[in-house]
């Protein structure tokens, strides 16, 4: 959006760089493997970087603390061998000397696949000198040791560690071969401060593993949670063998959701709240006419929360027509989910939003209808004169090629926030009516959990107070055997579907009473050009004699204003224009206890109208 706030005065300031930051539908987690290769010597002590370097490639870690590393000694022939390694599997390779040894230096390193911000090495005791390497990265730290085999420069070393892992407020994790089993008093001491995120998986000797000496821990209070812990089948390339472990990182509130909740399938009684969460996160909703008096609400699916994706849907009902509620959203960061355990983090509750339910009888409102955006910037411009005009909706619609084709759900959600934020959607309901672009490219079919349809249906009967929508969805603009289609769609039958739904809404006593009728689909049924028309040779004679106020049709990318009498329809006929900004329009629908008005808005004079129906 070129200028801020177009609804309200003030533009929440949030953007398309924080769904990219939260990398929504990805939890965040980070696969480390800790290694003693035994400078790269196997079984025979013969020095093999390509099989080391293949044995970190195979386990595709994002980090890798690793033991035991010359650096320009004699023994392995004046080598720098984590650059060895780095070279191969394509990581940032960063070292920490422990002692000088055979004309070089011999110590631990770090592989990352992210370019470390800072990298820290403090000196730890040992008989023979040992050090801790710390690499900072943008989401947590990671630090890599290998203790004494004396005890007491063990202990000596854990407050050490442990005071470097109290300096950091992001997540810490420490790996490394400790050489210390489970029951002894390092570990013991160690666990006071860690959480052993690795269990108790003998690694050592590597032909035969007896001995649990090597750890992936992370520090209490911004620990990580174990996703999946394992110890790799590798005897060959060292004496000890890898351990692999997968751990959810802990998110601060902040960022557990993506952006804002908007408000969908609006009724009397009921209003859905959507939005997505960064993670698998516990979430619910608080809402009351009273912020101090408030009902809890979350999704249940046969007694259990819906808690294992990202998507949240949590319909508020049993609500009071023509009422303000305020509500807000709530997600606690669920770490970990197994059997018999969990682990959660910090929660995020949102600031308070609000929105009117509509009355059953509702006489007056006010609708704004876009149409063929296609993710162009006349979007900006549209809503920038809706706020000129003073203009502030009850419910929007978004009638088709508003959210064009979807290639992954990233994408999908981040066209849905940019429609949803800046017109104040956790405010303002908002109706998505499918185009044939929607219907397109991989993630079509997925769109269709992120949004809440009436009924579930793309197409149906909407009721806001005294006056009817019916809503349709005339599927592509080409047969479904068409190549483009490879086979994929079957419109035709849902266009059947629609037939018999139009049949018995024209029979309903919704329909029947209702004092204003509107007509909208994003195919035209009358006045389309178009060599394909399917829904015009079945609906059209269904419709066209019946008592509807309007028909709004979108898709022709051309403005065309219709008194009755349009291919038989008796009633006026309005085409919105395409997403070009010297043409692109907006409808608004207004209706003050009878009197029905629309008007068409557009930086294109001629294609502004108003229309008293």
């Amino acid at each position: 959006m070129k200028r801020g706030f177009l609804f309200v005065a003030i533009l929440v300031s949030i953007t398309l760089a924080a769904v990219a930051q939260n990398q929504p539908g990805k939890p965040w987690q980070v696969r480390v493997m800790s290694y003693n290769v035994r400078h790269c010597a196997g079984e025979g002590l013969e020095v093999n970087y390509d099989r080391t370097a293949d044995v970190i490639a195979k386990q595709q870690p994002d980090i890798v603390a690793l033991q035991e590393l010359d650096s320009m000694t004699a023994r392995s022939g004046q080598h720098d061998q984590l650059g060895e390694l780095a070279s191969r599997t394509l990581y940032y390779p960063v070292f920490a000397s422990a002692i000088d040894y055979d004309g070089g230096k011999y110590g631990v390193g770090v592989l990352t696949r992210e370019r470390p911000l800072s990298i820290t090495r403090i000196p730890l005791p040992g008989n023979e000198p040992r050090v801790l390497l710390v690499v900072e990265l943008k989401e947590y730290v990671m630090a890599c040791t290998h203790l004494d085999l004396d005890e007491k420069q063990q202990l000596a070393s854990v407050p050490l560690i442990v005071a470097e892992a109290q300096h950091w407020q992001k997540p810490f994790i420490l790996a490394g071969d400790w050489n210390a089993v489970p029951d002894s008093k390092v570990m013991k001491e160690m666990s006071k401060s860690f959480n052993i995120n690795s269990g108790k998986k003998a690694t050592f000797p590597a032909d035969n593993p007896k001995q649990c000496i090597d750890y992936i821990a992370s520090y209490k209070g911004r620990q990580a949670a174990t996703l999946k812990a394992v110890v790799v089948d590798e005897p060959l390339a060292s004496d000890h063998r890898p351990l692999v472990a997968n751990l959810r990182l802990p998110m601060k509130a902040d960022n557990l959701m993506t952006l804002k909740p908007y408000l969908q399938d609006p009724q009397p009684t009921q209003m859905t709240v959507m939005f997505q969460t960064t993670a698998p996160a516990h979430c619910w909703v608080e809402y009351g006419t009273d912020k101090n008096n408030l009902t809890r609400k979350r999704a249940l699916l046969d007694g259990q929360e819906v808690c294992y994706d990202i998507e949240n849907r949590i319909t508020l009902s049993d609500l009071q027509p023509g009422q303000q509620y305020f509500y807000r959203v709530c997600v606690v960061d669920l770490m970990q989910k197994h059997a018999y355990s969990f682990q959660t983090g910090d929660t995020l509750r949102t600031q308070f939003y609000s929105f009117r339910t509509p009355k059953t009888d509702e006489r007056d409102f006010t609708c704004v209808v876009f149409n063929d955006l296609h993710e162009h910037q006349a979007y900006a411009f549209l809503c920038d004169t809706l706020r000129a005009s003073g203009i502030r909706p009850d419910f929007i619609i978004f009638n088709g090629d508003c959210l064009p084709e979807p290639y992954d759900r990233e994408h999908a959600m981040r066209m849905i926030h940019e429609l949803a934020d800046p017109i104040n959607g956790a405010e303002i309901p908002i109706f998505f009516i499918r185009g044939n672009h929607e219907i397109r490219n991989y993630y079509s079919a997925g769109m269709h959990s992120l949004i809440g349809y009436p009924n579930d249906k793309t197409y149906g009967g909407i009721s806001w107070g005294d006056t009817r929508f019916m809503v349709l969805d005339c599927g592509e603009d080409k047969p479904d055997d068409h190549k483009e289609y490879a086979g994929f769609n079957d419109f035709t039958q849902l266009r059947a579907e629609e037939t018999e739904f139009i049949k018995q809404e024209l029979k309903s006593a919704a329909f029947k009473k209702a004092k204003r009728r509107i007509l909208v689909s994003h195919i035209p049924i009358f006045g389309n050009d178009d060599k394909y028309q399917p829904c015009r040779e079945a609906w059209a004679p269904l419709l066209k004699a019946q008592p509807f106020d309007v028909a709004l049709f979108a898709h022709t990318h051309k403005f065309h204003y219709a008194p009755k009498g349009l291919e038989g329809a008796t009633y006026p006929v309005v085409n919105g224009d395409g997403p070009r900004l010297e043409r692109a329009t907006v409808m608004v629908l207004q209706k003050k206890g009878n009197a029905l008005q629309l008007k068409v808005l557009s930086r294109k004079k001629k294609s502004c109208i108003t229309i008293d129906l």
